[in-house]
């Protein structure tokens, strides 16, 4: 009988034990369930910044091949006017060479005659010359708008790209 009183301390010293030892496995346990959920998080994270990343330089990729193509459109669209504002050059030029001939009393009626159409032909293109610059004009100044636009929208995009490499610098 001696026995089964000294056992029962035994039994209660073991029993707190394995109660001390399972608290201390259920602590162990719970902080490896919360590391665990942590890593998930920060491995959702740091996939989100990655697609982030991706879409971005995609979108970057895509902003500056249309800036390219709108300059090269500029750059035509400019070509064309100087190719109008040239050709109108020469016009006025031909213009002034006839008058020179009408106004030259050396040179025979037929000749003058023939000067006179000539200037009211290419004062007919002047004029057709003028629209057509206009247009032109016009065509460079819309160009220009875009180009600035597309511009502009890069300019934002590479922003975005800039914060996101901060962001991944400094993570928290």
């Amino acid at each position: 009988m001696h026995h089964s009183w000294l056992m029962i301390p035994g039994l209660v010293l073991i029993s707190a034990l394995g109660v001390g030892q399972s608290s201390g496995d259920s602590q162990g346990m719970q902080a490896l369930v919360t590391e665990v959920h942590q890593l998930r998080k920060d491995l959702q994270t740091s996939n989100g910044y990655a697609l982030k990343a991706q879409i971005l330089l995609y979108r970057l990729q895509a902003q500056e091949a249309t800036v390219a193509r709108v300059s090269q459109y500029l750059n035509d669209k400019r070509s064309k006017l100087t190719e109008t504002q040239d050709h109108r050059r020469a016009v006025m030029a031909s213009v002034k060479q006839n008058e020179g001939l009408i106004d030259n009393t050396e040179i025979s009626p037929a000749l003058q005659k023939e000067a006179q159409q000539m200037i009211s032909t290419k004062k007919s293109e002047l004029e057709s010359l003028a629209a057509e610059g206009q247009q032109r004009q016009s065509a460079v100044m819309e160009a220009e708008e875009q180009l600035r636009t597309e511009q502009a929208k890069l300019g934002g995009l590479e922003e975005r790209v800039d914060q996101l490499e901060k962001e991944l610098s400094n993570p928290h």
